[in-house]
């Protein structure tokens, strides 16, 4: 009876979680209709086109990015055709798997409806519910969740060799996604599967027996116990090792090895925040709420020490729940009032994450000796992810994606007390209260600040492969003139390029881009100016559209800069369109083409 009622009970969590999660999906759908950065899903989609008409990233065209996630929309393009739909569908099915995904750790720190409660946020906080378009970022946590949930099952399940040795060889996938986050999380695991693999064992004087001793604890797996299953670890750690191969093989046959080092490392290096290091951690408002979240945490885990005053358990409680109390009621009375008013929320990244690592390092002795790899991970897992996340663009742009991150760093932290009658208390409070924080940082576009949002009214593609694509007026209807004027004026077997190629415009008419960048970016495109027109001559490039009216004006306005003014010393201007100029040169390019 027992046995009924507790599986009753897993499955009405698990209930309550798919709930959240097609919400979390539900808010992807909703958030598609309000806004499209036409930059960012042109850099993703364009890049997947050109793969899909059989281009090879870096070797034919370069990009300072991991090659997956465009490949999977090249793969979405081949098997359905290009569609707005099918990439917004793409990213609401990873919303709901992200929650779940989640949830399958949370549950191994926080157990009950407390896990439940830490999820709640992820509805406005999966990275789709901030960010609508297909990216790197949420597509190398969701590989990150992936993998850790399989590391978790193939350590306490009694699963095949050839399961365990599968779920090994998709540790190398976030590397692939993202290499800043990716590379770190492979080299994480690594350590872990070889210290409970190989090394814990020695380690500890050899106490776990053979024989008779092994026999009962695959019963006991088979019976649903978590006790550690080395040998299914040491198949997981073969996967590691060939999936690595295998990648390495597989970039060495197609891009080449020192084509892919130079894009991705070389280049790509060029957009580490260095300066936004001392931003991010230098300030002394994150150490002191940090040190507040520490001190309750303390506070909380000395109920062992005799009986505690009144004011002690009071004290705790305010000291780890005051942080997001307090970031909840800033944004709604102080939203209400100051239009340009910068939400606070982002602010608990750096005090959970000193929070983490206090919890981490004093439980790390009895961790080590455990026998549970992924929970004693977990912390590490989070704060190295996310502090590898922020050298690229700092917290304020690079947290969208990993805010699953977020919800691991503070169920370790609470992951102690699960006897404690507080700890559901705790749980549901900071969920709640980040709830309430997220809501209006996603309605407001937060995160997408960097996009025009000034149009006097929201324009929606009706018909065509971008139908249901959403932004502020003008820069559709401009683009929609663009596509008229292209179709009558431009045969298709001319080459054109696009400045800064701010839309999604080879994709949607069909065309190759002539030149080997797919973005004017200056970690994009290493070249100069110069160099940019003396390759579009060499490629026979007789037209030039330079689009004068941006949607991220402020970005790319600098990226772009002496690049207009160089082609117009060349390609005489022949229309002017209301958000482009038309450039094009008659004479015939004297190179030979490419």
């Amino acid at each position: 009876m027992f046995g009924g009622r507790e599986l009753w009970r897993q499955a009405l969590l698990w209930l309550a979680v798919c709930v959240l999660a097609v919400g979390a999906g539900a808010v992807h759908q909703w958030q598609t209709g309000r806004i499209g950065v036409l930059g960012d899903y042109a850099y993703i989609v364009d890049t997947a086109w050109r793969i899909a008409q059989g281009e090879v990233m870096y070797r034919d065209f370069g990009l300072p990015h991991s090659p997956l996630t465009f490949h999977v929309q090249a793969t979405l393009i081949k098997v359905f055709g290009f569609s707005y739909g099918v990439t917004a569908w793409y990213c609401t099915v990873v919303n709901v798997g992200y929650v779940l995904l989640t949830y399958g750790l949370v549950r191994v720190l926080v157990p009950g409806w407390s896990g439940v409660a830490l999820c709640v946020p992820l509805v406005w906080l999966a990275p789709h519910s901030i960010y609508p378009h297909p990216f790197y970022d949420p597509d190398a946590c969701w590989l990150v969740l992936l993998n850790l949930n399989l590391l978790h099952w193939v350590a306490t399940r009694r699963v095949g060799a050839v399961v365990a040795f599968l779920g090994g060889v998709t540790t190398v996938l976030p590397a692939l996604a993202k290499q800043n986050v990716g590379y770190p999380y492979v080299v994480l695991v690594v350590g872990v599967v070889v210290w409970w693999g190989w090394v814990r064992k020695r380690w500890a004087g050899g106490h776990v027996g053979e024989g008779s001793q092994e026999e009962s604890k695959e019963e006991r797996k088979e019976e649903g116990t978590e006790e550690l299953d080395v040998v299914g670890l040491r198949w997981f750690g073969a996967g590691v090792a060939a999936g690595v191969v295998g990648a390495v093989v597989w970039l060495g046959l197609t891009c080449g090895l020192e084509n892919y080092w130079f894009w991705i490392f070389v280049s790509a290096s060029r957009r580490l925040a260095r300066p936004t290091i001392p931003e991010t951690y230098g300030n002394y408002a994150p150490w002191a709420v940090g040190g507040a979240l520490v001190l309750g945490w303390w506070l909380w885990q000395r109920k062992g020490e005799g009986a505690r005053p009144s004011w002690v358990t009071t004290a705790s409680l305010a000291l780890l729940l005051g942080p997001f109390v307090v970031v909840s009621a800033i944004t709604w009375l102080c939203g209400r009032f100051f239009v340009e008013f910068d939400y606070p929320l982002l602010s608990l990244w750096v005090p959970v994450m000193i929070l983490t690592l206090v919890v981490g390092l004093w439980q790390l002795p009895s961790a080590l000796s455990a026998s549970q790899p992924v929970r004693a991970m977990l912390p590490w897992m989070a704060v190295i992810l996310t502090f590898f996340s922020f050298l690229s663009q700092g917290y304020t742009r690079s947290s969208y994606g990993i805010w699953a991150c977020f919800a691991l760093m503070v169920a370790y932290a609470v992951s102690p007390f699960g006897s404690d009658r507080r700890q559901p208390l705790v749980c549901w409070g900071i969920a709640l209260t980040l709830t309430l924080a997220a809501i209006p940082y996603v309605y407001h576009n937060i995160r997408l600040r960097y996009v025009d949002q000034r149009g006097a009214s929201l324009q929606t593609v009706s018909s065509g492969p971008l139908r249901g694509f959403t932004a502020y007026s003008p820069h559709l209807s401009n683009f929609a003139e663009l596509l008229g004027f292209v179709a009558d004026h431009i045969p298709e077997a001319e080459p054109v390029v696009c400045i800064p190629q701010e839309e999604p415009f080879y994709v949607v008419t069909g065309r190759r881009n002539p030149l080997p960048m797919v973005i004017f970016d200056r970690t994009a495109t290493p070249f100069s100016p110069e160099s940019i027109v003396e390759e579009a001559g060499r490629r026979q490039v007789n037209w030039v559209i330079v689009k004068r009216v941006l949607q991220m004006d402020w970005i790319l306005a600098k990226e772009i800069k002496g690049i207009p003014e160089a082609f117009s010393r060349k390609y005489p201007k022949v229309a002017r369109l209301k958000g482009y100029d038309i450039l094009y040169r008659s004479a015939p390019a004297q190179a030979d083409s490419p």
